[in-house]
């Protein structure tokens, strides 16, 4: 009969559970003791963090460095505009003396060229002015010698005129007219007072030339003076705007217009220029195809006055060699410098025969190479021939050719053509002015009309 042994695990574990609850227990007595010793004391706040002196000079340090680098980039900076101010200064210097020497030398050569022409002008005269003195002695010379010096040396006669004494000799006078013995017709008289009127003639021409200039410039007369940037309201398209679209940026032969000025002008600060009507511009035309309007530049004005005379101002009256700068431009009564009109263009009707063109050309094309046949040979190179309907091919071929024509007819005819924006006459529109134009009269300048009325009594002579 077996004798039952108890397990020799059961005090072990029993004593380890006793153990682990009594440190169970000494750690929980323990932990109260302390926290209650914590809650009694007071809380204190922590210190505040604050730099140590060698943080302080540390931080002191860096700033001096940069304020030192920040001063001598300052100092660098002053010393280069200094010595740029110096140089631009040397500079004004040198500009300014090389202007007054340039000054010195034009005004030098001014003063040599205008002393050059009067002593030119002097000697001039002044030799004009003995021939006419040396003419004058030789005529009146000739004039005052004694008749019988023209008797001629070997008659016996010598000194019968010289003695002014009458002879009873016969004693032979020869008109002034009468031949000479080398066959001229007029004695040296003559020819000295033909000489003194020819010079005479000479004079008065110059005279008159002189006068007649004089008279020039007194026969011009300021009347009106239409200021710059003045604007004439109310004028008047004469003739239609049609402005040609630019192709590549530029315009080929622009279309010309003219506008006709009303009644109502503005000069500027709200006064008019009274009697400034009347007048006729001509400018071009220029057309925007996107905004679907017509711009203007003006070329020439011309004024009329009540007596006809005319006054034309045109752009390149005063070109230098340079680009010819406008009068002016145009506007609608709105203030737009773009005049909207009306899109004119034949692009719908020249895509739509060139899209049926080429698309005949295409299926004639297709229609003959349906009846060919291409064979690449090993050398790369391809043939082709003719393998089926021979009738069909040449049709197509045929075709073909003549779609073709017709397309570069089209093309050709395309490139005499052009879009253009279209404005119809008689529109308002006001000019803007970018010129002063002086409006002088002339009173010896053209006019409408020079016809006088016919005096019967007044006799035309020859001079």
């Amino acid at each position: 009969m077996a004798v039952p042994t108890s397990n020799r695990l059961l005090p072990l574990l029993a004593g380890a559970v006793v153990l682990i609850l009594a440190f169970v227990t000494l750690k929980s007595c323990g932990r109260g003791t302390e926290s209650a010793a914590v809650m009694d004391a007071v809380p204190q706040a922590p210190a505040p963090d604050a730099d140590s002196p060698a943080d302080t000079i540390k931080t002191l340090t860096a700033n001096v460095a940069a304020m030192t680098a920040e001063v001598q980039a300052l100092r660098k900076d002053n010393a280069q505009l200094r010595k740029e101010n110096q140089e631009l200064l040397a500079n004004r210097h040198q500009i300014e003396e090389n202007v007054t020497t340039r000054l010195r030398r034009e005004m030098l050569s001014r003063e040599k060229g205008k002393q050059v022409r009067d002593r030119i002008d002097s000697g001039v005269l002044s030799s004009l002015t003995a021939r006419v003195d040396a003419l004058s002695q030789a005529i009146s010379g000739n004039r005052s010698a004694p008749v019988g010096q023209d008797i001629p040396v070997g008659l016996g006669l010598e000194g019968v005129g010289a003695s002014g004494v009458p002879t009873e000799g016969l004693v032979w006078i020869d008109p002034l007219d009468a031949p000479s013995a080398d066959g001229a017709s007029q004695s040296s008289n003559s020819l000295l007072r033909r000489a003194g009127r020819s010079t005479g003639r000479l004079l008065n021409s110059a005279g008159e030339g002189v006068s007649h200039l004089a008279m020039k410039v007194d026969s011009i007369h300021p009347v009106y003076t239409v200021p710059r940037n003045a604007t004439l309201i109310g004028s008047t398209a004469m003739t239609a705007l049609v402005g040609r679209v630019p192709v590549q940026g530029q315009v080929r032969d622009p279309m010309p217009f003219k506008v006709i000025t009303g009644a109502d002008n503005l000069a500027a600060n709200g006064l008019t220029v009274p009697g400034v009507q009347g007048m006729v511009w001509s400018g071009t035309a220029i057309g925007d195809w996107t905004l679907s309007c017509v711009t203007g530049r003006l070329d020439s004005v011309t004024f009329v006055f009540q007596d006809g005379t005319i006054r034309t101002i045109s752009a390149d009256d005063r070109g230098k060699g340079g680009a010819q700068k406008s009068l002016g431009w145009i506007s609608d009564e709105q203030g737009i410098p773009c005049i909207t009109g009306e899109r004119k263009t034949n692009a719908p009707a020249f895509l739509g025969q060139r899209i049926g063109v080429m698309a005949i050309q295409a299926a004639a094309d297709a229609a003959a190479n349906a009846e060919t046949t291409s064979v690449v040979s090993s050398a790369g190179s391809v043939t082709s021939s003719v393998s089926g309907d021979a009738g069909r091919y040449v049709l197509g071929k045929t075709v073909s050719g003549g779609s073709e024509e017709i397309a570069k007819w089209l093309q050709e005819r395309q490139s005499q053509s052009f879009d253009a924006v279209f404005v119809p006459a008689g529109t308002r529109i006001a000019i803007h002015v970018d010129r002063e134009l002086p409006i002088d009269l002339d009173t010896t300048g053209r006019k409408l009309t020079h016809a006088k009325p016919f005096d019967p009594h007044l006799r035309a002579r020859l001079d």
